[in-house]
């Protein structure tokens, strides 16, 4: 493990938190900063010069005055005073650093020199700087948020790690992946990349053990070709889902205002994702559904080939239709299977069975012939993945339902991925839904957001 690697590791499990800049006015950065920590069972420092105690806390002049092993410091100072506090960390041998402020290479040459001139003293000290012009950092699976932003909602443990150049985006992604019911390990908004930087961290989430699946929103790195290095290593054993802007004139023009990011030909970043092997998106919704399939079928098989079963033909058209376009092909069911399917409708008149498998009826008011078919289609080794479309029962005294337990055992019998549609508002989750994603289905309230994230994840094969 090399010296970053170390630092990083530090970062995000932290025994000890130096927060420089620490304020008793709540709407400061410090101030800030020491409420989102709050949530943490770190050992809390604060440094301030002017304060003498905060919180019940002593405050220090500086982080060499405290005199403790400190394994993150966060600082929370405006640009002119943030090199004096990269060197009191250094004297202090401080493990890591996040950098809040804004006003280095962004602003242009005298803010890339001050950026420079930030980044010798940390190399040199070996100190792994998240930042600066960034919201920092956090670990879920500990409580650790050390941003200056105490997050609205909780997040719940997984094994998703978010990394953003953009602090408002890297917000977007946590409130998302909390309305998917996603778990997240790490989350680093890294900014304007004094020390670390892509491929930095893509190197470090391939040894974290809490990680299974990685997402980056970039505006543009200068270490394209490292980034591309590092991803492709990766994604043998972990996905790796990209989002990339800075497509247009005025987008590149405002990455590089923003995070001081050369944005880079889009065509070329898009052909080294797909070369590395990376699953490319579009959204930041898209990302999150992608890592939300891509935890669900960790283990399971890969290939372009899915089958549809419904018994509301409209909606599973649109998924249809999405999953054609990128690339995904809908085999028809093999002849048996088909003949079996019919002979369980036991309809008057012959009703073709297609893909989507459409059960009518039959298949929402009788659970049996809709676990049947669906039984008969995970036994078809042709198909690399099922998604069921299904308009939930709400009134159970008419019959008729999801059987949600029969769905889930089989698809724990199978090696396919299993994901369902449940057309249903999302603000009144049927019951269902906690049963199928406890079990380990992922469960869409939108067609078009199932098709795209089952194709995202499909289409990386080959």
């Amino acid at each position: 493990m090399n010296w970053k690697d170390e630092s990083l590791s530090k970062l995000f499990n932290p025994e000890t938190i130096a927060v420089v800049g620490a304020s008793d006015k709540p709407q400061k950065l410090g101030g800030l900063a020491l409420r989102a920590l709050s949530t943490s069972k770190c050992n809390l420092i604060p440094v301030n010069p002017r304060i003498s105690s905060l919180g019940g806390l002593k405050c220090y002049p500086s982080v060499e005055a405290a005199g403790q092993e400190v394994d993150l410091a966060v600082i929370a100072l405006q640009a002119p005073l943030i090199l004096p506090a990269i060197q009191d960390c250094a004297a202090a041998g401080v493990k890591s650093a996040i950098v809040f402020s804004a006003g280095f290479r962004e602003l242009g040459e005298a803010g890339e020199e001050l950026q420079a001139q930030m980044k010798a003293v940390a190399d040199a000290a070996h100190i792994a700087i998240i930042g600066p012009n960034c919201l920092g950092a956090g670990n879920s699976n500990i409580g650790l948020n050390a941003t200056f932003f105490p997050h609205p909602v909780e997040l719940k443990k997984g094994k998703v790690s978010l990394v953003s150049q953009s602090g408002g985006v890297a917000g977007l992604m946590i409130y998302a992946a909390s309305d998917a019911g996603l778990g997240i390990a790490k989350f680093a908004s890294i900014g304007n990349r004094v020390n670390v930087d892509f491929d930095d961290m893509l190197r470090f989430l391939a040894q974290d053990s809490e990680t299974e699946v990685v997402c980056l929103f970039v505006e543009g790195t200068e270490r394209g070709r490292s980034m591309y290095e590092e991803m492709a290593k990766l994604t043998p054993r972990k996905p790796v889902v990209v989002y990339k802007v800075g497509k247009t004139p005025a987008a590149m023009r405002a990455a590089r205002s923003h995070t001081g990011s050369l944005a880079g030909q889009q065509r070329l970043y898009s052909a080294a994702v797909h070369q590395a092997k990376g699953i490319e998106v579009d959204t930041v919704s898209d990302m999150i559904d992608a890592a939300k399939v891509l935890v669900a079928s960790s283990g399971r098989r890969r290939g372009p080939n899915a089958v549809i079963l419904t018994h509301t033909l409209g909606p599973a058209l649109i998924v249809a239709q999405i999953l054609e376009e990128r690339g995904i092909r809908l085999p028809m069911p093999l002849p048996d299977t088909a003949t079996t399917i019919e002979e369980m409708l036991s309809m008057p008149v012959h009703v073709p069975i297609s893909n989507p498998v459409d059960l009518l009826a039959q298949g929402w008011s009788e659970p049996r012939i809709f676990a049947g078919a669906l039984e008969l289609l995970l036994k078809d080794d042709r198909y690399d993945a099922l998604m069921t479309v299904f308009s939930p029962n709400y009134q159970e005294d008419i019959g008729g339902g999801m059987p949600v337990e029969h769905i889930v055992r089989c698809a724990n019998e199978s090696d396919k991925i299993v994901i369902a549609v449940l057309n249903a508002p999302e603000s009144r989750p049927p019951p269902g839904r906690s049963v199928l994603e406890e079990g380990g289905i992922p469960v869409f309230f939108s067609p078009e957001r199932a098709a795209r994230a089952l194709a995202s994840v499909l289409a990386t094969k080959d």
